[in-house]
């Protein structure tokens, strides 16, 4: 399946002041921002921490959303949108 979808963000609209990334293997459980999934203990996953307009985020993505994230949302996109956006752009 190959598509672009047009309710991405442009990054320039999201850029972060601060921002860091890692793929950390989880030392407890947590839950994806994206599918709300449990992240198992001992699993890689995408981890971002960042300063968006005065606010520090962490958004912590199970290996499944982030390649779908990357694969699909080339332009941006904003944390925890990415399945509300995929529906969107097949309806």
């Amino acid at each position: 399946m190959d598509f672009s979808c047009s309710c991405s963000v442009s990054i320039d609209e999201m850029t972060a002041e601060i921002y860091n990334e890692t793929f950390p293997k989880a030392r407890k459980e947590h839950r994806c921002c994206e599918c709300r999934e449990t992240i198992p203990v001992g699993v890689k996953y995408h981890k971002v921490e960042g300063l968006w307009d005065g606010s520090f985020n962490t958004y912590k993505t199970c290996m499944f959303c982030y390649k779908m994230r990357e694969k699909y949302f080339t332009h941006g996109f904003i944390f925890g949108e990415l399945w509300c956006c995929m529906m969107d752009c097949l309806s």
